[in-house]
């Protein structure tokens, strides 16, 4: 027997390994399978069919649909917009028959109808009626009467003694005016008070002329000169000569704090011209003794605010002597009450012209 080991001889043969287990075995790859980095991108998902619709109008909320899901994961792909059907909704096109919610109406709503019916030709506008059925168009607003019109404002000036005053005035539109009323200012203010004030407005939709002036040195008649110092009556031939310059026949007189020295004498002097007399707590009262009020007749609105105790209360005192006189108290206001309580004032100056006509 040959020694084992010696050279020049192989070694003998390994024994064969005991066959594995069947679970253990490799399976052989599937008909038509790819390696992982052969693979392509498979393609979109076919989207899910809606469930059927019933025929017929359909008034109720939307049915979840599965297509919406799909959709949501189309975009979130980057997949960019889908189009399926002719109803847009968005960048979605939905199916023609997708269900949609019914508006609600009501018995003065104007509708028109949209969605898929709606086709070239048939916009139609439709109404309610109480009784729940549609009717016809409803008819166009009736234009404004002429007593509605809107106001007319405008601007200019008169010469009066050879100066030049500006004034501004609110005409009623479309209508003759039933009052004339002249509004003067204080010695702080001018017309334009009025304007901001909206008095001029006001007055012209209750239907009056509303004139309101700048007095001399104020406002936009800064170069016109006063015919009197301030706090000194002015001559009664004044307020005639911008009256008649206006074309103010009979006006009535709205006069608060340094106006008083224009309007008193012009309300003792021509008190033919004056319709009414409504002083706001007006300056020089104490010019003029109690027996001269006592001869006035004309009707007399004295306005003042509680708060103004020096010339509110001074004023009252003296013009309370007029015979035919009614006293408005503006609770809360000032000297300028017109200002702080412009609703009061406005309609208390109205009601007081309503009496006059």
């Amino acid at each position: 027997m040959a020694a084992l080991g010696g050279c020049g001889e192989s070694p003998p043969p390994e024994a064969p390994d005991p066959p594995l287990p069947r679970c253990c075995r490799p399976q052989a790859p599937p008909a038509g399978a790819v390696e992982l980095d052969q693979a392509r991108p498979l393609a979109p998902p076919v989207p899910p069919r809606c469930p059927p619709v019933s025929p017929g109008p359909l008034r109720c909320q939307p049915v979840r649909c599965p297509r919406a899901a799909w959709r949501e994961r189309m975009r979130s792909a980057g997949l960019g917009r889908v189009w399926h059907g002719s109803a847009r909704l968005g960048s979605v096109r939905l199916p023609p028959f997708w269900p949609r919610p019914a508006p609600p109406l009501s018995a003065s709503a104007t509708l028109c109808p949209r969605g898929p019916s709606r086709r070239k030709g048939a916009r139609k506008e439709v109404t309610e009626r109480g009784d729940g059925t549609a009717g016809s168009r409803a008819p166009p607003n009736p234009p404004d009467p002429p007593g509605m019109a809107t106001p007319q404002l405008s601007e200019g000036t008169v010469e009066v003694a050879g100066q030049s005053l500006f004034y501004r005035q609110a005409q009623p539109g479309g209508r003759a005016p039933r009052l004339s009323v002249l509004l003067l200012h204080g010695i702080r203010f001018s017309s334009d008070t009025w304007l901001q004030l909206q008095t001029l407005a006001v007055l012209a939709d209750a239907g009056h002329r509303a004139v309101a002036i700048d007095l001399p040195g104020l406002g936009r008649s800064k170069d016109a000169v006063a015919p009197a110092p301030v706090g000194q009556p002015a001559p009664g031939g004044f307020l005639k000569a911008v009256v008649e310059a206006l074309g103010l026949s009979s006006a009535v007189v709205v006069s608060p704090s340094l106006s008083g020295m224009y309007s008193l004498p012009f309300l003792f002097q021509h008190g033919y011209l004056v319709k009414a007399y409504v002083p706001v707590a007006p300056i020089c009262t104490d010019k003029f003794p109690a027996e001269q009020y006592a001869q006035v007749k004309t009707p007399t609105l004295i306005v003042y605010g509680d708060q103004d105790v020096e010339l509110g209360q001074a004023s009252l005192n003296n013009l309370r002597h007029l015979p035919e006189h009614q006293v408005l108290v503006l609770q809360g206001a000032g000297h300028a009450c017109y200002l702080d309580k412009p609703e009061e004032w406005h309609r208390g100056l109205l009601a007081f012209l309503q009496q006059l006509e």
